[in-house]
């Protein structure tokens, strides 16, 4: 049985999963020993959505929030034996896709969907236009064996391959979604009506809460623009947002933002957090390790010492040190040691989640299911995709505003095509 609901950002699609949620948790008690279990695709969307789950009555200590992917990951292993006994290729741990198909391959198997369904008679899913079509076929096998309550909105979907979405065409077929109208997350006029032009493939215009600005090609104008943005302001935070980093637009403009003040009012500087993927801040942790290829167990405690202390460095000296005392290793390869703290900054992510911060920069795909009482887009000359995927990354960047959003474009060319035009 499944029940979904579907809407524009900021409808409160979320909100209404828990409503939906604590229904049927009144209609359906857990037993003993079951659990709800939450997936959602990104991390930081888990986190988010976990802080939600918190505020429904009768779920502590119930509840199984998890990534999609960690969950499959899960799943076969659990049931590697009977995977090879049905000729599916093993799965690289780091191949989330192939295990993705793999897990949706076991849970059609009744034997593993009746275990899952016994142990997770609820399954909620949250962003499911994110899901690919092998995370859908997980989705697919457990939806007749349990009670599943989906969110998704097709138009947030930024990878243009997965069009028309797989999961939103399921879900219309097999059941009637509740559709959501209206925006919760602002009552700027001029935010809601540029929101709703952009959908709609029409020119946003410029009104209470939303404006357009056109400095110019200059990094300085364009960091200036930002500057004043940040001084009015009026309190709370504030994302800068780009949909794309090539050609450093909107890197240079932040960092005059940091480096100093900006334009004869002299707004700033302001220090502006560019938000990292784990990828991104483990080689830069690793770049600070001074190690050989092979060293000696004493030799990488003094250089892991040596490194700025962080999370992710403290939780590896743990590490080496319990590998020196419990196993007696006296030697370390520097690729095994970056690899641990490859290990601990994704550990910390997935678990504790980031600081927050005042002013922060990100890409459009790293804002994704997040807020910010401000935002300044920065569009560059080069967007990749075509005119309908630029629309989605504009209306993904514009609809996490709660109170204004500037959008400054790197030339005024850029609005006499898609997706200003």
């Amino acid at each position: 049985m499944i029940r979904a609901v579907e809407g524009a950002a900021g409808c409160g699609k979320t909100y209404r999963l828990m409503a939906m949620l604590a229904q049927t948790l009144a209609a359906h008690p857990l037993a003993e020993g079951q659990r709800v279990l939450a997936l959602t695709f990104m991390h930081g969307a888990r986190r988010r959505l976990a802080d939600k789950l918190r505020a429904v009555p009768g779920l502590a200590g119930r509840l199984e929030c998890c990534t999609i992917d960690s969950f499959a990951l899960r799943l076969y292993r659990r049931w590697r034996g009977l995977a090879a006994a049905l000729d599916i290729a093993p799965c690289g741990n780091d191949d989330f896709d192939q295990v993705c198909d793999a897990a949706g391959r076991l849970l059609e198997q009744a034997e593993v969907r009746d275990w899952t369904a016994a142990s997770f008679p609820i399954v909620l899913v949250d962003e499911g236009q994110d899901l690919k079509q092998e995370r859908l076929r997980m989705l697919v096998a457990l939806e007749a064996a349990t009670h599943m309550l989906l969110a998704a909105d097709e138009f947030q979907c930024l990878n243009q391959a997965m069009r028309p979405n797989p999961l939103v065409g399921w879900v219309q077929a097999v059941a009637e979604p509740e559709a959501l109208v209206q925006v919760q997350r602002t009552n700027r006029p001029g935010l809601l009506a540029a929101a709703t032009a952009i959908r709609a493939g029409q020119p946003p215009l410029e009104g209470e809460g939303f404006r357009i600005l056109r400095p110019g090609v200059s990094p300085p104008l364009a960091a200036t623009l930002l500057a004043n943005a940040i001084a009015w302001r009026r309190g709370g935070d504030v994302a800068v947002i780009t949909p794309a980093l090539e050609g450093g637009y909107a890197a240079n403009a932040i960092a005059l933002v940091c480096a100093g003040p900006c334009g004869a009012r002299g707004s700033g500087p302001y220090s502006i957090r560019w938000e990292g993927s784990d990828r991104d801040e483990a080689r830069t942790i690793n770049a600070g390790l001074e190690l050989m290829a092979n060293a000696p167990a004493g030799a990488v405690l003094v250089a892991l010492r040596a490194m700025p202390p962080c999370g992710p460095v403290s939780a590896t000296i743990a590490w080496v040190e319990n590998q020196i005392h419990a196993v007696g290793r006296t030697e370390f390869a520097r690729v095994e040691i970056e690899t641990a703290i490859t290990r601990q900054v994704m550990l910390r992510r997935q678990h504790g989640g980031n600081a927050t911060h005042l002013f922060t920069a990100l890409t459009v795909q790293q804002a994704k299911n997040r807020e910010f009482d401000g935002v300044v887009v920065l569009w560059p000359y080069r967007v990749g995709g075509d005119d309908e995927h630029k629309r989605r990354l504009l209306y993904n960047a514009v609809t996490r505003a709660k109170r204004w959003c500037n959008v400054i474009v790197q030339s005024p060319k850029i609005l006499a095509a898609p997706p200003f035009a």
